[in-house]
């Protein structure tokens, strides 16, 4: 019998399905490879589009609160003399991104990890969970509102004026019942046809509202008393109308500061030292740049607020040669002062006019508190 050259030994099959196993292999390796890429980059792409929950905190404008925004002058008093002022008061902002309606990326969120300039914080530490957009307006709305009546009333009290304590419309939530119908600055006359002396003791009027029906209420609103028909809708068993109600003021003159759609309680201080500027004849400033942040209360406490890192920054971005910070804040701002702005650290309304009028006889901030003799004391 003769072998037959063309039919291999079982032998030599194997070694040759072996040899093309590994060429098989090889060649299949660099396109597991692609593919293994493509498919990552897919999953980083998507990814680095799919919000986080963490919201971003940047610098806003330093607005100049005895100037415009706008086109329109910021701060209007009518009724009361008032004179001729220079230089600058300015409110500072921060801009928050990733709030409710809003989303931020993972890309986002790393390359705010290494901006100096900017905060990355949880979204529950900025915003309640839950909260809407509309609520979030609402709340800015009347954090404001509530900022700039206590902020006048901070400042007629250093000028000895008399005004009246009012309960009023502090905002309403844009599509809530009472939109329309009621609006920011109305001042509550009566519920019902009755009279309270309290915040409280017209919410208890509202409240005993039966189910179903308006609320009747009487409003003042530019001089005149309206009596008006709210519609509300029940909510944990009382009336809702979509308002916010806070302890106001009627003050013997009108004044009006409107900044857009910026809210929240944080311009309080500057708005007090605007108004009294105003009010009282020569420049407060002495013509310098001066910016500032914090909250005021009835009696001239200067409060903490966020984000005051960023809003050095955008102090010093709008030129602003001093800036005045809450003495609750010092810990934030220590080593956090951009160059060229002078801080100084304040604790109530008469040491952040004492620091403007110091500012304009001298034109330095020297011997007045910064933040470094806050934290050794």
């Amino acid at each position: 019998m003769t072998e037959d050259p063309t039919d291999p030994s079982p032998a030599r099959r194997a070694q040759k399905l072996l040899a093309r196993s590994i060429d098989d292999a090889q060649l299949a390796r660099p396109v597991l490879a692609v593919v293994s890429l493509l498919l990552l980059c897919v999953m980083i792409l998507v990814g680095s589009f799919l919000p986080v929950p963490y919201v971003i905190e940047r610098p806003g404008p330093a607005i100049d609160v005895l100037g415009e925004w706008d086109g329109e002058e910021i701060l209007v008093i009518d009724g009361a003399q008032t004179h001729p002022t220079d230089g600058a008061l300015m409110m500072t902002t921060v801009s928050v991104d990733g709030g409710p309606g809003y989303r931020v990326t993972p890309v986002e969120v790393v390359a705010a990890w290494f901006d100096r300039s900017k905060m990355v914080l949880p979204k529950e530490a900025v915003f309640p969970e839950g909260q809407t957009r509309e609520q979030t307006a609402l709340n800015n709305t009347a954090a404001m509102s509530t900022s700039q009546q206590g902020a006048v009333a901070v400042a007629l009290d250093e000028l000895g004026l008399d005004y009246e304590s009012v309960v009023m419309i502090a905002g309403v939530e844009e599509g809530a019942p009472a939109d329309g119908t009621l609006e920011g600055g109305d001042v509550i006359v009566a519920v019902g046809g009755e009279t309270a002396s309290s915040l409280e003791g017209y919410r208890e009027l509202i409240r005993a509202t039966p189910e179903g029906e308006t609320v009747s209420m009487r409003v003042r609103r530019g001089g005149e008393e309206l009596d008006l028909e709210v519609p509300s809708e029940m909510a944990e068993g009382a009336p809702r109308m979509g308002v916010v109600l806070t302890a106001g003021y009627e003050f013997p003159m009108d004044v009006r500061i409107g900044v857009g759609d910026i809210g929240g309680p944080s311009a309080g201080m500057i708005f007090s030292l605007s108004v009294y500027d105003e009010l009282t004849p020569g420049a407060l400033t002495g013509g310098h740049q001066i910016a500032g942040t914090g909250t005021i209360a009835v009696d001239g406490t200067v409060g903490p607020i966020g984000g005051i890192r960023q809003k050095m920054v955008g102090a010093e971005e709008s030129d602003a040669e001093f800036f005045l910070a809450p003495s609750a804040n010092c810990d934030e701002v220590v080593g956090f002062e951009p160059d060229g702005l002078e801080v100084v650290a304040v604790t109530d309304f008469e040491d952040a006019l004492s620091a403007t009028e110091t500012i304009a006889e001298n034109g330095s901030a020297e011997g007045l508190p910064t933040c470094e003799d806050v934290n050794n004391e």
